[in-house]
């Protein structure tokens, strides 16, 4: 029996298994973000005997009771149990593909609990600060990360950001994008969240609360409908807007864009 054991975003989650190349595969993908403290999750991993099976994307549905989901997709199918923080993993392709979706979905679920959010964002660190910047394939993440190789890559896709007794913090991700790097394992105070536009000129507008949580909530990375997981994230997304200031960055693709980034914070 192997055990590796994950933290991301201050979740601590064992992967269990009895195969070895599933352990391998867990401990080289993760290897950033690597724990030998307690777990806080249990998930036992193990082989799909079908294999990989013909489902376009993945599949999240109620696993007959509350807080119990099931997930499938063409290269896993997953159970979770979220009173009792564990889960199972049977996995159709033993590549890091297969868990990375799988606990993509998971961290989604496993981090509200404790008032964080995973977004669809790039998140950077400068001068012992973090900022967010949500927005869509195509709105300039990718882009504004490489114009600042001076800063601490918290992630370039998918953002942790957190709303609890300490403040608002953003923590480094593993969960990468078009850079294929894992962020720093991490967590910075959060200054500020931009909402990412091309543009002709640099320009960071403030958005109110109320227009910050409608563009925030699309990049959201949630699965579950249960109504009161939905309230949930609704609840910490409007929490996180009324406690960050917010606005719309508009930019074009040079490194000088940091001077309207941090003046408006």
């Amino acid at each position: 029996m192997a055990e590796v054991t994950v933290d991301i975003g201050g979740v601590r989650t064992a992967i269990v298994t009895h195969h070895p190349d599933v352990a391998a595969v867990v401990a080289h993908r993760y290897a950033g973000f690597l724990s030998s403290a307690p777990a806080d999750w249990r998930v036992e991993a193990g082989l799909r005997p079908e294999g990989l099976v013909p489902l376009e994307d993945v599949v999240v549905r109620s696993g007959g009771g509350p807080g119990r989901l099931e997930i499938e997709r063409h290269d896993f199918v997953a159970t979770l149990d979220l009173a009792a923080h564990a889960g199972t993993l049977a996995l159709g392709a033993v590549d890091h593909v297969a868990v990375d979706t799988f606990l993509r979905v998971a961290y989604s679920l496993a981090l509200l609990e404790g008032g964080a959010l995973l977004v669809h964002a790039a998140s950077l660190g400068r001068g012992a600060r973090a900022w967010v910047f949500p927005g869509r394939s195509g709105s300039g993440k990718t882009t504004l990360t490489r114009l600042s190789p001076d800063a601490t890559l918290l992630s370039d896709e998918i953002s942790i950001v957190r709303l609890d007794a300490g403040g608002p913090r953003c923590h480094g991700s593993p969960f990468w994008g078009d850079l294929a790097r894992a962020g720093e394992n991490t967590a910075l105070p959060l200054a500020a969240i931009h909402f990412l536009r091309h543009a002709d000129r640099h320009a960071a507008t403030p958005v109110t609360p109320r227009a910050a949580l409608a563009a925030l909530l699309p990049n959201v990375l949630f699965f579950a409908a249960e109504p009161a997981l939905v309230a949930r994230v609704l609840d910490v997304a409007a929490a996180l807007v009324e406690a960050v200031p917010c606005f719309a960055l508009g930019f074009r693709p040079e490194a000088s864009v940091w001077e309207a980034i941090e003046h408006a914070a």
